[in-house]
């Protein structure tokens, strides 16, 4: 199967590296890290609506399996827009593939955290802030749900938050970065940063 970069399709998604505590300069967010399972949503311009996993070399194409997300991303997310997000389940993770099943025994929830491609425009060289205030344009509804992020204070403490919360960890971005969307494979980068 072929891939697209320049053109409108399915994208290596963006992954983090780890934080090892070296100083963060600038200005930096973090978002709770959600233990679920990387996905995007494709909203062709011609009206299709496509839900993949993250690891392309196995043509996750996720959608017909998916039919009630499919659904509802097109009445949220307009036609040429592609989302990056975090499938969850009302049941956690491990309830996860019920959703995948002909009657779910939980209900869907999609944290959007990006935007690679907005109706037909690709977006991915704006930076994090841009792409966020992109973001809450859309129309939202649940089981969709907008992860705005928080501004960055101290890494320790709102790691430790999060955690309190019940995230795993938190993920931090640098709010001046691109999405960087590779062309043969994910590119993992220095301007997300994942602690758990």
């Amino acid at each position: 199967m072929l891939y697209f970069f320049m053109a409108f399709g399915p994208v290596w998604l963006m992954q983090p590296i780890p934080y090892f505590g070296e100083k963060i300069t600038g200005d930096w967010i973090y978002e709770p890290k959600i233990d679920g399972w990387r996905m995007q949503i494709l909203h062709y311009p011609h009206g299709t609506v496509e839900c993949w996993g993250r690891r392309l070399e196995r043509t996750p194409n996720w959608s017909k399996k998916l039919p009630t997300i499919v659904k509802l991303a097109k009445k949220s997310i307009p036609g040429g827009t592609v989302i990056d997000c975090e499938l969850f389940s009302s049941g956690g993770r491990r309830f996860i593939p019920s959703l995948f099943a002909q009657k779910p025994r939980v209900k869907p929830i999609i944290y959007v955290f990006d935007v690679v491609y907005f109706k037909g425009k690709n977006v991915s060289k704006l930076p994090l802030e841009d792409r966020k205030q992109v973001l809450c344009t859309l129309n939202l509804k649940p089981p969709f749900f907008n992860l705005a992020g928080e501004r960055l204070t101290d890494v320790k403490n709102n790691y430790t938050e999060e955690v309190k919360k019940g995230s795993e960890g938190i993920v931090i971005k640098k709010m001046d970065s691109p999405y960087l969307v590779g062309k043969e494979a994910p590119i993992a980068t220095q301007y997300w940063r994942k602690i758990k």
